[in-house]
């Protein structure tokens, strides 16, 4: 495929597209004597009704991740979840990751508490550097530090599609997708400022403005900005960031949208490596558990720093009542310094396994690494009729072109490390710096085209998509100057029927497909295939008729192929014989049950099996960090006799997992159940002259429960401690 003509093409196009609409707008404007259109805004916000902008309180209603259109989430055949900003301030959740605390099928924190990264496991999948921002992929590498993690508080909503999404999104994870949507400007007037702290100390301070930059509305501005210094569960660890994220709306007529924006996050944390070894920590140590607040690294020695910035746009233009038109465009680029010093991954104390004291053996890593990303998505909307079926047909186009450049390194064998008495740390030594021993550049080109049709008849809705996908990558080892190509081209698809019956019950089943390019080759130097996967669902959906609410009930069937498992003759080397399965049940329901109660509840039943593996310890095993049973509960209570308070309190819970290759029994992660609770205050209630100002208390896992959240081997730090309790307090004042 020649990728450069098609560089060529779509750069005119995008520039067509503004310079097309910019010609005809005076065209669009209405004459006196004309009928201007009555726009109806959504009770939920001003764009909610799109499927985009704030939704007021836990319940949305419509959502534009699943179908890339303004589609009621009753009428997406698929389960999908909506984690709303009201949600997220409710529960105190400062990052994407504990957003999704409360959301089925999902692992929001599978490798422990991290400042630095949202570990999300989606279905037994890792979605680390594969996730979507307004529709857009992210930067991302499995292998690159850089990856970004954008801050939860430049967004409205955090949306997962579960199981395969690749008709509307090329390459992705099987067990699903997560599209984070971001604050746009508004015309209504909002203004807040914030100031944050924690038990653990330090302080966080938070700006969002958004309203008309001209009185007729045509300019819309948004800006938000943080910046925080605050301490952790563990000693001398610092989270830093800043963040800035400007965005300007030209809205001629209601007809046209033009949004630019940019994004720009600079972390710079005092890191505090998460390797802890299985003896100490999962396991028994006769000399001693290991502090979950003790600094393994050394403060005073290296650092970790990252920078991520983006810039784009987002248009839309509505020719009449049949056509609309938008493209989206984006690029971005993350780059990422570390020098650490960290408890040896492959043996962790001197004798392998076998502890002789309160002494980990050390290593030193180095890595710099950096990203960037173009992306591209133009799509075609028509609305139109034949005979009696209504459609809803979507057309695009979308275009990544990425680059991850990556070096890593770390000290073995014949290079001393000072240890560290866990029980009686010490720092400030001289550390030998990590040599680089891997150095890698990856090129990647993708272009998809894809087509779907919604079509009503009567109270029946078909949903119906097809995309072919063409993948190149091309990935260079620096070391030994080689080059693997992978070059891949799938057909993918998606089928769903819903029913809408009149008292809010909406049954469906669908069928949808997913591919993934991996990267690397096999013994022989042929580069591997794209993963494949299938699904199968069938469920119900309820809204209620009268009320705020929305109920989703889901069972899903899915079969992953060409899964990577050791090379019989030569286990350093992979094929792709793997087979996976995944089956369960997903319940979630958000009801505002009355002005005073709001509830969400959810449970998943996930049973999952590796079907084909030349690993005997995995064949016929549970797959990795996928639990049995998950659950949560969460209730929030504005009581009548106390105007300006609400109070909230859940329960987060799932069964027993396995996270070690080898299945060893003795490392298996035991079941957990943690509760949270949290609590407002509107002064405004109290005194009109304080109207605007809120104070909100959160404290998670309560009881501050000690328990650890994977362990890889019994003879390494491959283990890590989840968050123990944390107590937030946010003073916002809004005008």
């Amino acid at each position: 495929m020649n990728f450069s003509r098609l560089n060529a093409c779509l750069a005119a196009s995008a520039a067509s597209a503004v310079l097309l609409t910019a010609g005809s707008l005076h065209a669009q404007q209405p004459s006196e004597t004309e009928l201007q259109q009555v726009v109806v805004e959504s009770a939920n916000g001003t764009d909610a009704g799109k499927g985009t902008g704030t939704v007021k309180g836990i319940v949305a209603k419509r959502s534009k991740s699943a179908s890339k259109t303004a589609t009621p989430l009753i009428e997406t055949p698929q389960a999908m979840n909506v984690v709303t900003r009201d949600q997220m301030d409710a529960q105190g959740a400062n990052s994407v990751a504990e957003a999704l605390r409360y959301t089925p099928g999902l692992q929001a924190d599978p490798n422990g508490a991290d400042i630095r990264y949202d570990w999300l496991y989606v279905r037994g999948f890792n979605l680390y550097s594969t996730n979507w921002l307004d529709g857009l992929i992210l930067p991302g590498d499995p292998s690159n530090y850089a990856t970004p993690s954008v801050n939860s508080y430049a967004l409205d909503r955090v949306e997962v599609i579960k199981g395969p999404a690749s008709v509307l999104y090329g390459r992705s994870l099987p067990g699903g997708l997560v599209n984070l949507v971001s604050k746009r400007p508004q015309e209504e007037t909002h203004r807040e400022v914030s100031l944050q702290t924690s038990a653990f100390g330090g302080i966080q301070g938070a700006i969002d403005m958004t309203g008309k930059l001209t009185e007729d509305g045509q300019f819309l501005y948004r800006f938000i900005g943080l910046g925080k210094n605050l301490d952790t569960q563990i000693d001398h660890e610092v989270d830093r960031q800043i963040m800035l994220a400007p965005s300007i709306s030209w809205v001629p007529t209601d007809d046209t949208t033009f949004t630019v924006y940019g994004y720009y996050q600079h972390d710079n944390p005092v890191f505090s490596p998460r390797f802890y070894p299985a003896r100490g920590t999962l396991l028994p140590n006769p000399y001693g558990q290991i502090p979950r607040d003790v600094f393994l690294g050394d403060p005073d020695w290296g650092g970790t720093r990252r920078d991520f910035y983006a810039v784009g746009y987002e248009f839309e233009h509505r020719f009449d009542e049949t056509w609309t038109v938008r493209q989206n465009l984006r690029y971005a680029a993350a780059d990422q310094h570390m020098d650490l010093v960290l408890v040896n991954p492959a043996f962790a104390y001197p004798f392998p396994g076998t502890p002789t004291g309160s002494r980990l053996d050390r290593v030193t890593a180095i890595s710099d690494d950096e990203l960037t990303a173009f992306t591209v998505d133009t799509q075609a909307e028509a609305h139109f009729d034949t005979g009696d079926l209504s459609h809803t047909l979507l057309m695009g186009i979308d275009y990544v072109r990425a680059t991850s450049g990556t070096e890593f390194g770390n000290t073995g064998p014949g290079t001393y490390v000072p240890p560290i008495d866990y029980l009686n740390p010490s720092y400030g030594f001289d550390y030998p710096t990590a040599p680089v021993t891997r150095s890698g550049l990856q090129h990647q080109q993708q272009v998809g085209v894809y087509a779907q049709d919604q079509i009503r008849y009567g109270n029946w809705i078909g949903t119906f998509g097809l995309r072919y996908d063409r993948s190149e990558i091309d990935s260079l080892n620096r070391l030994t100057d080689t080059t693997v190509n992978t070059d891949d081209g799938k057909l993918t698809g998606r089928a769903g029927i819903t029913y809408l019956f009149d008292n809010g019950l909406a049954p469906y089943v669908s069928y949808s497909t997913a591919f993934l390019p991996l990267l690397g080759s096999d013994r022989l130097g042929n580069p591997f295939v794209a993963q494949t996967a299938e699904q199968f669902e069938v469920g119900v959906k309820y809204e209620p008729v009268q009320g705020r609410g929305m109920i989703g009930v889901s069972l899903f069937s899915m079969d992953i192929a060409n899964a990577l498992t050791p090379d019989p003759a030569d286990s350093k080397f992979s094929v792709q014989t793997g087979k996976q399965r995944v089956q369960g049940l997903e319940i979630e329901g958000k009801y505002e049950l009355t002005p005073s109660i709001d509830i969400l509840a959810s449970y998943a039943y996930t049973h999952s099996e590796v079907l084909e593996s030349n690993n005997k310890a995995e064949l016929g095993r549970e797959m990795l960090r996928l639990p049995e049973h998950q659950g949560s509960l969460w209730i929030t209570y504005r009581p009548d006799f106390v105007p300006g308070l609400s109070l909230g309190a859940g329960v987060r819970a799932q069964s027993s997992y396995q996270t070690d290759s080898a299945y060893k029994p003795e490392l298996r992660i035991p079941a957990r159940a943690l509760v949270d609770i949290g609590a407002e205050y509107d002064f405004g209630a109290l005194d009109k002259d304080m109207e605007g100002t809120k104070l909100r208390v959160n404290v998670t896992n309560l009881f501050d429960e000690k328990y650890v959240s994977h362990c890889l081997n019994l003879t390494g730090g491959s283990c890590n401690y989840g968050a123990g309790r944390a107590i937030t307090a946010n003073l916002k004042y809004t005008w």
